[in-house]
């Protein structure tokens, strides 16, 4: 199944690394990345398109987890759930 995560972070060095380390970790195949800077420079806005089979919450409850890691939303088929504030 196909998803788009749109994730807000920190503006660390290591932020992006961290990120897709967690991806490759959980076996999620990344199909396009985009990343911009936030309007004020604060942090990254990063824009993933991910492939897999396995269940979305596997990479979702992970990357909650990472420190640098602000603001995740997952839109699938249509649907968008917001995954932290």
């Amino acid at each position: 199944m196909n998803h788009v995560l749109t994730i807000q972070t920190k503006n660390e060095q290591v932020a992006l690394e961290r990120v897709l380390q967690v991806t490759r970790y959980r076996g999620f195949e990344l199909a396009s990345f985009e990343m911009k800077p936030l309007a004020d420079f604060s942090g990254l806005l990063l824009t993933l398109s991910i492939n897999s089979d396995k269940p979305i919450s596997l990479l979702t409850n992970q990357l909650n987890k990472l420190y640098d890691v602000q603001h995740l939303e997952c839109k699938a088929a249509g649907a968008a759930s917001s995954m932290r504030a």
